[in-house]
């Protein structure tokens, strides 16, 4: 099994985020039972790809699933019979105070990109350690395009079982280079069309590592739609 880790993979803070603004909710009134069955399946679909999920995200899914069990037994009284306090409100709580970090530091980070129009800046030539971009795109965006293709394989009908090729990492990422740059542009979803799980998945693999080297970036036309893998060259 091929297996990836990826260091500037957002933590489950950043996908409860994305869950409350994917869906429009109410970050006050967070529907726990909703939420926790998408948590679980995002999760699931990292074992899949064999991605090295940190602890945190074994604790959040276990929070949030202690969480949805308090809320379906009746609600305890303290002594003067008043209900204790919502279970969500210790969770709430710190995303927000996440949520006001993160947005901080989107902020500084704005700032300092456009600093960088006003000031001279050298060349420093390919820096590995340098931030992963996926432009107006997010990990979850990405995963979601993932989960996407891997349940349209599984609605469709079987009629037959095909014997499969093999297929590499590393031959798929030259593959994708390949095709991005005849194409100029892919859309993920019409790149995954009929293809196998396997196919996918190994795609799926590739085309982070690709993003981690800085070989190939994505974008979204609009906000959630479909994500476009594009050369890197192209960014401007």
């Amino acid at each position: 099994m091929y297996r990836i880790h990826l260091p500037n993979f957002e933590g489950p803070f950043d996908l409860l985020l994305y869950f409350i603004r994917r869906d429009e909710l109410d970050i006050y009134d967070i529907p726990i039972s909703r939420i926790t069955e998408e948590f679980l399946s995002y999760v699931r679909v990292m074992k899949l790809l064999d991605l090295e999920l940190a602890g945190e995200f074994i604790l959040m899914a276990s929070t949030l699933m202690y969480i949805k069990a308090r809320l379906l037994l009746p609600k305890p009284k303290d002594e003067n019979g008043d209900e204790i306090e919502d279970p969500r409100t210790e969770l709430v709580q710190k995303l927000l105070e996440y949520k006001q970090i993160k947005e901080a530091t989107e902020d500084l980070r704005n700032s300092e990109e456009n600093n960088l129009y006003f000031h001279e800046r050298g060349y420093f030539g390919n820096d590995e350690s340098a931030e992963v971009v996926y432009t107006n795109t997010t990990m979850f965006d990405l995963l979601t395009a993932f989960k996407t293709a891997v349940d349209r394989l599984d609605n469709a009908v079987q009629e037959h079982v095909v014997e499969l090729i093999p297929i590499s990492v590393e031959e798929q990422k030259e593959e994708l280079v390949k095709v991005v740059n005849m194409k100029g542009r892919i859309k993920f979803l019409d790149f995954m069309k009929n293809k196998p799980k396997s196919f996918i998945v190994v795609t799926f693999l590739a085309l982070l590592e690709l993003i981690r080297s800085n070989e190939l970036f994505i974008t979204q036309d609009d906000l959630f739609s479909d994500i476009i893998i594009s050369p890197t060259l192209n960014l401007n």
